[in-house]
Formats: structure tokens, C-alpha cells, sequence
């Protein structure tokens, strides 16, 4: 009698051969073939070789079974025979079905047993079983799915046996279509990635083996149903592979011998890629196999921003502030504190990127008006951390309060792509979503997957005086005219966006005052409350008039105010009614009102008024306590000259005058008669003025000989102004200046000059005339006509600011905000006698450049100069 053996049946190659594992477990593999006996070969199709081999696979597949050798042949091949509780002799039993056949050899051993298996050989012969059936049917077999087959495996998934494991996600699948029809093809198991199996010229990647055995162990010779959900690049088919105990994709990915195909999400669908990341995931937290390598140390879990913390995972409500591209946002929390998110794993037109350039402002504002200053919640996903490319920066998704994820409605509009991450990376649980509604996207063309448009051509209206002038007759006739707000330059002073006519301009709050240091605690908070309400907003406005830079002067109406900003500011003590320019505007009386309440509650700048102190007297006083041997005087200032210089009006009795002077002027204008001759350089003549209509006392500074134009001055007021000799009239001897001196004098602002105009010299402007334009100032002269044309060099003083530090001068505050340069070479004389003043101002000067602020943000624009 021969040894017995016990194994388990791995797999049946045919009717007459078995694959067998030792019980214990072992990676060993012994192959079996049926003595006596010889089966058609399912490799070659031939008649009835399936169905024999199904007789075997049904019973014996997984199944412990007894075994014995009955003899070898030369190349040492094993022939026995099988016993399990359902047959004493597998070779009888096959016999039997007809699934096999006597060897033609066999008569060869001289054996009795032999006589009884032709016995029974014979028998299936005569009924006509198995292979004996002449009616038998052949099965064909063909290469690939048709369409047809795929499509139904969507809905009903086709009957398949598992005949090979390439490796841990790949198969050949042999296709059980019907009794007839086959096909024998690779699949790739969806949604899986497992390491690459070896080859003879590669070794094989860690777990490789193991995933392949994992797959064997629960797939091999199994019955499976098939659900076709797309192909490989290269053709190869990937399909939904499900087993009575479940989808193995979920297995082996819970096993951690396979990571997520992530460019399988799209055939996949959002849905299942959910439920495979799951499995995923939870393989990695416990360091499965693969991923047994990977660090447990988890990033970076909080970041200070805007004077929070910021954990990841927590979810934040919050008020979107500022649409700074199409997948980043500035977010202010309920601290009133602002944090910078960008959305986890979008990736919007970028200005580098040549092909999409022209849809970076498209995206931003279809963001832009879905999102700014609406209520959120924000979750943050994962904090990426700092390094030579990029800041560091809270990656995160924002839902509406209602859970509409914002991410999904971008990428659906074509306005963002999205990240394909590499093995390891952070992603958010909806990726998959975002990589469906892409697809989607893709498909209808939309956005950045469409048509290139043309590049937005914005004309700046205010780009300077003589440009804002065509614009400023059509912008008066038209009630209210909408915008966006593309930033607050200051409390007053806005740019605004008319996307519908491409157009923007700057716009002045008309009946305010200038602002004053932009440093100022209460101008910061001034400033915040406007960009809160106003930044990147849509707005209404109207326009009346324009000043000297070419920003028009107007009123500015937030989404559903009827009255214009003005009045906020007012009444919240953030400004100050202009005398003059109040009486121009249609809100003159509410602006007023709203002043006064702020004055009555003492708010913001009124909350030392007091209506009985006299300004002048307390100005003289403070001055003098400051026991410096210079000349001070009070003034008003009237024009900022683009040269940097400053016109001011003596506060006297004989200024009080100019205001009857201009009356009788302005009414007897119409009379005056035209020049006999163009005028000379240093003549007087009445000037029209361009901003009114008017005419005033001017001087002829210049003259344009190309265009045939005047440069003028006004005497009054110091506007300078260039116009045609068409707005020019004599000006009569009772309206001279010997009947009425001149009321405006030009100065210098002393030890400094502005940037030039390619280095903030703008800014440097617009700074100068939020400190001191229409304001009552104190002017110190240093010395009396230093150059010509200027009368004065002069250090100004802010009364409001002289209670609390009597040294600051405007001088100081423009060179601290890096909007002036202190003088170093080629002082006057006068000048080297100003050493502590030049000290105190190159102190500053140094702090600013240290800084980076103004026109040093970029370095020094000075060189290496040396002071003299």
C-alpha cells in the first residue's frame, strides 16, 4: 500500500491534474496528475475539456483531500489517486462522468485495478456520459469582451472563474458568457494597486508575494460575478471583482498589500472610491504590510494665524473677507481675527500658466461673487508646511452653513482643476467627488476645459487728470452705476471695478475731510471697518465731479444703504465734513447730521470735542511750548502740487476776505474780456478752471509751446492747471492783486524730497494730502524763499497731533511710511544749520528701509550714497 497523503486542492489545471498545498499552511506546491488516466486539455479547447475540469473544480476546489502515489515517470512526475468523503477513488469517479479517458498506454502496467477502471471506461462509453457524447457541444472562445458584454456587466455582472493571479491586482478571468461562448481575458481589480510582482530582469517590489498569495488564496479556481467599469491606457480591461464573502478590493486594501488607484476614481465613481479609501485608511493607521514603513508621525497638527489657533480637523464658522484667487480665501473668524485657507486639492488658472492666464480673472470673480462676506463653515483638512516655494499655508474645505461644498461648485463651473496627489498625500474624503464632477466638466467644455477667451483689456479712467475728464460728463448724467470695490486705498479713497464696461477708476467719498496718518490707531480702525463692509463687494455710486490726480468725486452706496458710506463714517466719528466740498453733494444735510451725533456721543476723532475751546489759541500755546526759535504760523492748506510742494492760505483778517472777493468775482467773471495776445511767463490773467467751470486769479507759470497750452496757477488757491488760451480772460484792475493781494503760498517741505514717479511717488502724494489737504495745519518756516517759485521751507505740524507729541511733524510721518527721502547731498546753507532735524529724520529713514515700507519695499533706490 502506498503512503498516504493529506493537502488541500489549490487549483485544477484539468480533469486528470491537481494543484495541492500542504495543510500546514505551507507556500509549497505539489502537482497531482490522475494515474492511468488522460483528459482534454482546457489550454487548447478541446471537446468537453471545460466541463470536465468543472466536475473537479465545483467538488475539490479548497477542499482537504487524501492522496497516494502510484508511480513516477522520467522527469520525475507524480500519478496517484485521490479519496475524499464524497469518492473512495478520484480516478474511478472521473472515469465514471467521462470527464477523462484510459491512457492508450495504460494496457502497459500490468495491474488488476487496471481491468476494473476499463470496466468502468467502458460503461461511460456505452451510456454515452462526458467526453462519449458525440451531441456534446463546443464552447468558443474569443479574446475580449464586445461592448455589448461590458455594458450588461454594469447592471448584471457576468459569471467568471478566476484561472490565473498575475499578481495581487491583476487576473485572467475566464468570462463565462453562455454554455457556448467564453472569453479568457486580464482584468485589473478595480480600484487596487498592488506592488509589482518580479520578473527575470526586475526583482519583485516588498509584499509583492504576499499580495499574490492573498488573491490566490481567496480567488484562484473560485467563481466570481464581474462588473466591467472601464480599460487601462493600455486596453486592459478593470472590473468590479466580487466573491459571495465581498468586493476584494476592499479586502486587500484592508489588509494593507494594495494602495488606492487613484486614476481609477473616475470609472469608479465617487462612491465606491469612498468606501475603498475607508479601507484604505484604516490599513495605514495600523500600519499594515506596505504601509508598515510609513512614518506614524503625523504632520503638523495646529498653526497660529490671525492670532488664533487652527487645528486640523476642527471645523470653523466665518465670514469670507477676501477672494484672493479662485482657490484661496481670506477667512475672518468670529475673534475677528483672519486666516488665509486654500481649498484642499484644487488648483485654479494660475498668471504663469501661459494657456489658462486669460481665465485667472473669470475664476476669481465667479468666486468672488459666490463667497465674499457670506457666513461659512470652514474645516480645516491639513496644514502644509513652509518651505522654499511655498508659505505655509491652513489647507481646507468651505461648506455653506447648508453643507454645499463651495470646491465641488468651482471645479463644476470649469474654474479650478484638481490635484492628482502622489502616494501619501494629504487629500480630502470628497477628492474622488471633485475628480467626478471634473470628468463632468471636461466634457461640457466648461471653463478652463473650453474655449480660450480673449485677454481683459481695463482702461483706468483715473489714470491721470486729462484721462478722467471724457469719462466725468457721461459718469454726471447717470443716477447710479454699479461696481465692485477691487480695494479700499483708505477710509475715502476706493478703486472700483466696472467689469460690464472694462473699466475702473478711483473714487474719492465727496464732503469729507482728508484722512490723516495712516498710523493713526483710529485710521487703522477707520480703515477696518471699511474693508469689512466694502472690500471686494458690489457697490452702487454716482459721481459729480473729479479732483486734480483724476479720482472722481462722489458718493458710495453698500448693497441695499440708501444713503451714501459717508454717513457711516460720519456717525461712527471716523471723519470729518469738508466745508467747502460738503455743500456739493445732494447728502449734504444727512452728512451733517451724522457729524453732529458723532460730536454729541464724543465717537472716534470727537472724543475730546469740546465746542467752546478756541483751536487757534490752544495751537499758539502748544507751540510755543515747544521753545524753538523758528516762525510759526496757522494756515489752511489749499492744493498738494505733484512736485511735492504745498499752497497754503494764512489764517488772518485778510484771508476772511477771500470769501466776498471770489463772490463778486465769480459774478462778474461772464464780463471779462478775452486776452488781446497770448500771455507771457509771470503774467496774471482770470483762468478758467476745469473741475467747476469757473474762473479764478491765475498766474502764468509755464507755457507748452507743442500744444500750444498754458501752465497756470491759481494765486488764490495754488491749483496749477494746463489750459488752452480759449479758457483764459484779462483780468480787471479791480480784481488785481494790487486790490486784493494773493492768498496762497507756495512751500517746500524741509530736508526732503518725494520718490520719483517709477518709486511710489503716488502714494508719497496721496499720503501728503491725507495729512494736511484742506486742513488747518501749523507751518514752521526754516527760511524764506529757498528756490524759486517757493516761498517757504517749511515743517508742518498736525494740531490734533501736538497735545500728544509736539516733535511730530508731516515731514517725519512721510518719511516713516517710506513716502519721502531725506536730503544727503547738496544742501542748501541754510539747510546744514537743520543737523538735529536731518538726525531725527535719517533715524526714521533707517527704520523704514530696515522695513521695507514705501519706496524702499524693494531695497535701497538711493545707492550707495553718503550724507554730506
Amino acid at each position: 500500500m502506498a503512503k498516504l497523503f493529506s493537502a488541500k486542492v489549490k487549483n485544477v489545471l484539468s480533469s486528470d491534474t491537481l494543484i495541492l498545498t500542504p495543510l500546514n499552511n505551507s507556500k509549497q506546491e505539489r502537482v497531482l496528475s490522475l494515474a492511468y488516466l488522460q483528459a482534454p486539455r482546457v489550454s487548447s479547447n478541446e471537446k468537453f475539456a471545460f466541463e470536465a475540469r468543472e466536475l473537479l473544480r465545483t467538488l475539490l476546489i479548497g477542499k482537504t483531500i487524501n492522496f497516494w502515489v502510484l508511480y513516477k515517470n522520467n522527469s520525475d512526475r507524480e500519478f496517484g489517486d485521490v479519496s475524499s468523503p464524497v469518492f473512495t477513488s478520484l480516478i474511478e469517479y472521473v472515469l465514471s462522468k467521462g470527464a477523462a479517458k484510459l491512457r492508450d498506454n495504460a494496457s502497459a502496467f500490468d495491474d488488476e485495478e487496471l481491468l476494473k477502471l476499463k470496466d468502468i471506461e467502458t460503461k461511460a462509453r456505452q451510456d454515452e456520459v462526458g467526453l462519449w457524447n458525440s451531441k456534446a457541444n463546443s464552447i468558443e472562445i474569443i479574446q475580449q469582451l464586445t461592448e455589448r458584454d461590458i455594458d450588461r456587466s454594469t447592471s448584471t455582472p457576468i459569471d467568471a472563474i478566476v484561472e490565473k493571479v498575475i499578481s495581487g491586482d491583476r487576473l485572467i478571468l475566464r468570462f463565462v458568457l453562455s454554455k457556448t461562448r467564453q472569453a479568457v481575458v486580464p482584468v485589473l481589480i478595480a480600484g487596487a494597486r498592488s506592488p509589482r510582482t518580479g520578473s527575470d530582469d526586475q526583482p519583485a517590489e516588498p509584499f509583492a508575494n504576499e499580495a499574490k498569495t492573498f488573491i490566490e488564496t481567496r480567488l484562484l479556481a473560485r467563481d466570481v460575478k464581474v462588473s466591467i467599469l472601464g480599460e487601462s491606457s493600455t486596453g486592459v480591461l478593470v472590473g468590479k471583482i466580487l466573491h459571495p464573502a465581498g468586493n476584494i478590493s476592499e479586502k486587500i486594501l484592508e489588509s494593507g498589500l494594495a494602495e488606492i488607484a487613484d486614476w481609477q476614481s473616475s470609472i469608479i465613481g465617487a462612491a465606491g472610491m469612498s468606501v475603498l479609501r475607508k479601507c484604505e485608511k484604516s490599513a495605514r493607521q495600523a500600519g499594515l504590510n506596505i504601509w508598515k514603513g510609513e512614518t506614524t508621525a503625523k504632520g503638523q497638527q495646529s498653526v497660529s494665524a490671525g492670532g488664533s489657533t487652527v487645528e486640523v480637523g476642527k471645523t470653523l464658522s466665518a465670514t469670507v473677507s477676501r477672494v484672493i484667487s479662485a482657490d484661496t480665501l481670506s477667512l475672518r473668524l468670529k475673534n475677528d481675527s483672519e486666516i488665509t485657507v486654500q481649498l484642499s486639492s484644487l488648483r485654479c488658472p494660475r498668471q504663469s500658466d501661459a494657456s489658462l492666464s486669460a481665465f485667472v480673472p473669470i475664476a476669481k470673480e465667479f468666486v468672488r461673487s459666490k463667497l465674499i462676506g457670506k457666513q461659512v463653515k470652514v474645516t480645516v483638512d491639513s496644514i502644509r508646511p513652509k518651505t522654499d516655494m511655498y508659505d505655509e499655508r491652513i489647507m481646507g474645505t468651505i461648506t455653506s452653513n447648508d453643507g454645499k461644498n463651495f470646491s465641488e461648485l468651482i471645479v463644476s463651473h470649469g474654474y479650478a482643476s484638481v490635484i492628482r496627489h502622489k502616494k501619501g498625500d494629504d487629500r480630502p474624503d470628497y477628492w474622488d467627488l471633485l475628480i467626478e464632477t471634473e470628468n463632468q466638466a471636461i466634457k461640457a467644455k466648461k471653463g478652463i476645459h473650453g474655449k480660450v477667451p480673449e485677454h481683459e483689456r481695463v482702461v483706468d479712467a483715473s489714470e491721470n487728470a486729462a484721462r478722467a475728464k471724457p469719462y466725468l460728463f457721461s459718469f454726471q448724467n447717470r443716477n447710479k452705476i454699479s461696481g465692485i470695490v477691487d480695494h479700499v486705498i483708505g477710509p475715502n479713497r476706493f478703486k472700483i471695478a466696472i467689469p460690464r464696461e472694462s473699466l475702473k477708476l478711483t473714487l474719492v467719498l465727496g464732503g469729507l475731510a482728508n484722512f490723516g496718518n495712516r498710523d493713526d490707531p483710529l485710521s487703522k480702525i477707520a480703515l477696518d471697518f471699511v474693508n469689512k463692509r466694502a472690500y471686494q463687494r458690489d457697490v452702487q455710486f454716482d459721481i459729480y465731479g473729479t479732483d486734480k490726480t483724476g479720482a472722481f468725486i462722489g458718493n458710495l452706496y453698500l448693497a441695499g444703504a440708501h444713503t451714501p458710506l459717508q454717513t457711516t463714517l460720519l456717525a461712527n466719528g471716523f471723519a470729518e465734513t469738508h466745508e467747502r466740498s460738503v455743500a456739493q453733494t445732494k447728502f449734504a444735510s444727512q452728512l451733517l447730521e451724522a457729524e453732529k451725533e458723532a460730536q454729541a456721543k464724543k465717537l472716534g476723532i470727537w472724543k475730546d470735542y469740546d465746542p467752546s475751546q478756541i483751536v487757534v489759541e490752544d495751537l499758539s500755546r502748544q507751540v510755543q511750548n515747544l521753545k524753538i526759535e523758528k516762525k510759526y504760523y496757522d494756515v489752511q492748506v489749499t492744493e498738494v502740487l505733484q512736485e511735492g510742494l504745498v499752497s497754503f492760505q494764512f489764517i488772518n483778517p485778510d484771508q476772511k476776505k477771500l470769501h466776498g472777493f471770489m463772490q463778486r468775482f465769480h459774478s462778474a467773471s461772464s464780463s471779462f474780456k478775452p486776452l488781446a495776445r497770448a500771455p507771457k511767463v509771470g503774467e496774471f490773467v482770470a483762468a478758467k478752471f476745469s473741475d467747476n467751470g469757473k474762473f479764478y486769479r491765475a498766474k502764468v507759470i509755464a507755457i507748452d509751446r507743442p500744444s500750444n497750452k498754458f501752465k497756470i496757477q491759481q494765486i488764490d488757491y495754488g491749483t496749477v492747471e494746463l489750459t488752452s488760451l480759449f479758457d483764459l480772460k484779462t483780468l480787471p484792475s479791480e480784481f488785481s492783486t494790487t486790490a486784493y493781494k494773493p492768498q496762497a503760498h507756495t512751500v517746500q517741505l524741509s530736508l526732503i524730497t518725494l520718490p520719483t514717479p517709477t518709486n511710489y511717488h503716488q502714494d508719497a502724494i496721496y499720503l501728503l494730502e491725507d495729512l494736511v489737504l484742506d486742513k488747518q495745519m501749523v507751518a514752521c518756516e526754516t527760511f524764506k524763499n529757498p528756490a524759486s517759485g517757493v516761498e517757504m521751507d517749511v515743517e508742518f505740524y498736525d494740531p490734533k497731533t501736538i497735545p500728544t507729541d509736539p516733535t511730530l511733524t508731516v515731514n517725519k510721518e512721510l518719511v516713516k511710511s517710506g513716502c519721502a527721502i531725506v536730503k544727503k547731498k547738496g544742501l542748501a546753507a541754510f539747510e546744514n544749520l537743520l543737523k538735529n532735524e536731518q538726525k531725527s529724520l535719517l533715524e526714521l529713514e533707517n527704520k523704514a528701509k530696515k522695513s521695507h515700507v514705501g519706496c524702499w519695499e524693494f531695497g535701497d533706490i538711493e545707492g550707495d550714497e553718503e550724507i554730506a
